[in-house]
């Protein structure tokens, strides 16, 4: 074997796992709720936020993260963070070493939202309260779980959101502009 074969050989076995390496084993995801105060918030179960906004690194996992939170007058709320191949690792299409540190890890997966907004529901509330609160819950899942496509400005996404909110696409295309994140956007949607 030459040395120019021994080299490309000893690089692919040496190569690290990418998506170990630019990712690392756990991903931040910020919670934030209509709850500021007296709010627990689990991952899998596991507290881990007693105030919102709160920050938390999460262990990768290929499972889907089961988020609970509970308030003292307010109806639990429980909702998933599904999990998608994390782009990172695509760079270990050239070694079956890497692949496998990554699975081992966990580092291959990646939750699909870096920002989780949970609006919790009062136990009791008159009819009119209701119906605002179900129109801004509507508002925020559109506003969380379209956000890329929002922020790129994709016609039917505005239209649509435009259609939810009331409100024009200039006043829309400035608070989407102010917006860093999903949960600020939904925030800013429904004015909390």
């Amino acid at each position: 074997m030459s040395v120019k074969t021994k080299i490309p050989a000893l690089l692919t076995v040496l190569l690290p796992a990418c998506g170990t390496i630019f990712s690392g084993s756990t991903q931040s995801i910020t919670f934030d709720s209509n709850v500021k105060d007296n709010i627990e918030i689990y991952a899998n179960g596991a507290l881990v936020c007693n105030k919102t906004p709160c920050t938390v690194d999460i262990d990768r996992s290929s499972a889907s993260l089961t988020i609970m939170a509970k308030a003292k007058g307010y109806e639990d709320a429980v909702m998933q963070d599904k999990t998608k191949i994390n782009t990172a690792s695509w760079g270990n299409l050239l070694s079956i070493y890497s692949w496998t540190t990554d699975f081992a890890t966990s580092s291959m997966w990646k939750y699909t939202q870096d920002g989780i907004y949970i609006n919790m529901r009062p136990k009791e509330k008159q009819s009119a309260q209701n119906k605002q609160f179900e129109k801004d819950s509507i508002i925020r899942r559109f506003a969380l779980y379209n956000y890329s496509e929002i922020k790129i400005g994709n016609k039917e996404y505005l239209l649509a959101l435009e259609d939810l909110t009331g409100q024009n696409q200039s006043e829309l295309q400035e608070i989407i502009k102010q917006s860093k994140t999903e949960a600020e956007l939904a925030n800013k949607l429904t004015k909390i």
